[in-house]
């Protein structure tokens, strides 16, 4: 589904230099492609390269996309990171100022608030990241 997919600042809380996904480009009830341009305003940006822990945020956050997109009122739904499994972070190649990084996830299992999902970072065809990550959703949420 792309045809109603709205823009990212509708569908993740982060606001400002946080917000490291630009936009997602499909999405379909059990997984999110989103894309990323590193921007010189990138809290992970260091000497002009993106640090490696910044892929676990992105996936994260094609997470959080992901939980809006599939929430029947499309809330963006405060939640937070709580674990990383099996996560692997390329180190070898330089992800510069204006790279775009292309970011996708999988929803694999949910209990409750809790979500697992696979993810991957890529940079053309390299693999910049991949693992899986729990998310949690607040339910207090209005």
């Amino acid at each position: 589904m792309t045809d109603d997919i709205p823009p990212i600042e509708d569908l993740l809380p982060h606001r400002g230099p946080m917000r490291l996904i630009d936009r997602v480009v499909a999405w379909e009830p059990d997984r999110v492609a989103c894309r990323a341009v590193v921007r010189p305003d990138n809290p992970f940006l260091r000497d002009g390269r993106l640090e490696a822990v910044a892929h676990m945020e992105l996936i994260a956050q094609a997470a959080a996309a992901h939980i809006t997109l599939a929430d029947p009122l499309r809330r963006p739904i405060r939640g937070y990171l709580v674990a990383a499994r099996d996560l692997v972070l390329a180190r070898e190649a330089e992800v510069l100022l204006g790279t775009t990084l292309e970011v996708f996830v999988q929803e694999v299992a949910r209990l409750g608030a809790f979500a697992s999902y696979e993810g991957r970072v890529t940079l053309g065809d390299q693999v910049m990241a991949q693992g899986n990550v729990k998310v949690y959703r607040r339910e207090d949420e209005p």
